[in-house]
């Protein structure tokens, strides 16, 4: 059959797409920004099945699109951010679609990827001895996590769309598993308190900065001592620190706050500041020779060791974040003040988080609001004062 030219619009703007029937299917030839282009092509692609030559004229792969994808991507962003989406596509994203043609994903293939992933082992192991020393099942790819191989998948395809290797995503009517917000792990205070006994200096000063003020760990690493303000009363958030990245400003424009500290917290960073000899301003926090932070690897290493001699359940480092928040909204702490604190762009954010551990109890707000309707003298009118029939 002839081919005939498709119109579509698209964020980019209007494109035209080819499109000829091969082999009783129809398939697009790329996206043009005018149609007497998107004609030329069609009509040297109709040329081409004429001649017999038209399998020369194969769109890329999946992996091929990938290399020129992640290539252009890596221009903006940062380096560990990189090794995510690398890590992630390596792992659980191109073994599945790298040999696929890219114009041929359909959203059928993409939720059989999706269920795959809910179901499947993770491929990544840290060695084989590792493995064999212990009888448990593999570690199951959580929900979280297949939401980020799912985005990560469809910020690719949307770049295929927008240069016109495909005519339209098929990242349409997925279903994501459902995350389940109990997940969610952290430590109670006396927990907390457990954790901290087991630890030596200097981790044990900073996973109570952490627990006690909610910042991410490569932000407690980048502290110096001038971002510790005692007058104030208050942990300036300026930085983080990454091993890809070295120090750079934090994730987001809010991530750089004031968190007012705990008085107890307060009183300890005086005793390790002195401790520490009253070292000078810019001096380090949490370092093991002046000028390189604590290693990430090792802070982690002693974190589980000390879980484990106080015998606590197995947590990750992040969880003494969550201690905080949970600590502060049970405190009654409001969404928003919480925000703050955490660096989070939005309080729908927070909500979103932890919407799950906010307590709030709706009796003395029925109380206020009984009062407003039947006024200050609290007479209700009562069926049987009414005159009239009783029926609606």
């Amino acid at each position: 059959m002839a081919g005939h030219i498709r119109r579509r619009e698209i964020e980019a703007g209007t494109r035209y797409y080819p499109v000829l029937e091969v082999d009783g299917k129809q398939r697009t030839f790329g996206s043009y920004k005018t149609k007497r282009d998107a004609l030329a092509k069609l009509r040297e692609v109709e040329k081409k099945a004429a001649d017999g030559t038209l399998d020369q004229e194969k769109a890329a792969t999946f992996g091929v699109f990938y290399e020129r994808w992640i290539a252009a991507k890596e221009k903006s962003l940062k380096a560990a951010t990189l090794i995510d989406y690398q890590h992630t596509f390596k792992n659980h994203i191109l073994p599945f679609f790298a040999d696929k043609r890219i114009d041929a994903i359909k959203p059928q293939d993409v939720q059989e990827w999706i269920n795959g992933l809910e179901l499947a082992a993770v491929r990544q192991a840290k060695s084989k001895t590792a493995l064999e020393k212990t009888d448990q099942e593999p570690k199951k790819l959580s929900a979280s996590s297949t939401g980020k191989c799912f985005r990560y998948f469809r910020a690719c395809i949307r770049q295929a769309e927008t240069w016109g290797e495909i005519e339209k995503s098929p990242c349409r009517g997925i279903e994501l598993p459902r995350i389940n917000r109990e997940e969610l792990q952290y430590l109670q205070p006396e927990e907390i308190a457990a954790l901290i006994a087991e630890c030596r200096e200097p981790e044990r000063t900073l996973f109570t900065v952490l627990a006690y003020s909610g910042l991410r760990l490569g932000e407690g690493l980048a502290l110096r001592w001038r971002d510790v303000d005692f007058e104030m009363n208050a942990i300036k958030v300026e930085r983080s620190y990454s091993i890809y990245n070295g120090f750079t400003e934090p994730k987001t424009y809010s991530s750089r706050r004031a968190v007012p500290m705990f008085p107890s917290l307060a009183a300890r960073l005086r005793d390790f500041y002195h401790l520490q000899g009253n070292p000078a301003p810019d001096a380090l926090l949490f370092t093991v020779n002046g000028e390189t932070p604590l290693d990430k690897g090792n802070v982690r290493r002693q974190f589980y060791a000390a879980l484990e001699a106080a015998g606590l359940k197995h947590v990750s480092v992040h969880s003494l974040r969550h201690s905080f928040a949970s600590v502060m909204l049970a405190s009654g702490a409001s969404v928003k003040a919480l925000a703050t604190c955490l660096g989070h762009a939005s309080p729908v954010m927070t909500l979103n988080v932890y919407s799950h551990l906010i307590a709030e109890s709706v009796e003395p707000v029925l109380m206020k609001a009984d009062a407003l309707m039947t006024g200050a003298n609290g007479k209700v009118i009562r069926l049987e004062e009414r005159g009239g029939s009783s029926g609606a």
